[in-house]
């Protein structure tokens, strides 16, 4: 059972790619989506512990995928991995604008 539906994450996965991309967004770039009850944190205070989260699948260059991860106990983005594995945490500045550590 999850605490939120797949129609609301993508709605805040919209929010979220507008923000940390802006002029470069676009919605179509959105693959897919799964829930993960077990997803194991890279980094920030929970570090290696499991959480259960969304992982949206973003089209990236070169036919690979980004990896943005929200947490479906918060509904908040935990973070942005790219293609080739960086790893960025989001933060949620005082305007309620998302943009990556």
């Amino acid at each position: 059972m999850t605490n939120y539906t797949e129609e609301q994450i993508l709605e805040r996965t919209k929010k979220i790619l507008k923000d940390l991309h802006r002029e470069y967004y676009n919605e179509s770039k959105i693959e897919s989506l799964y829930f993960n009850a077990k997803e194991e944190l890279p980094n920030g205070e929970n570090e290696g512990k499991e959480h259960p989260c969304w992982v949206i699948f973003v089209k990236a260059l070169f036919d690979n995928n980004d990896f943005l991860t929200i947490s479906d106990e918060t509904g908040e983005p935990l973070y942005y991995q790219n293609f080739n594995l960086n790893t960025a945490e989001i933060a949620k500045d005082s305007e309620g604008v998302y943009y990556c550590k």
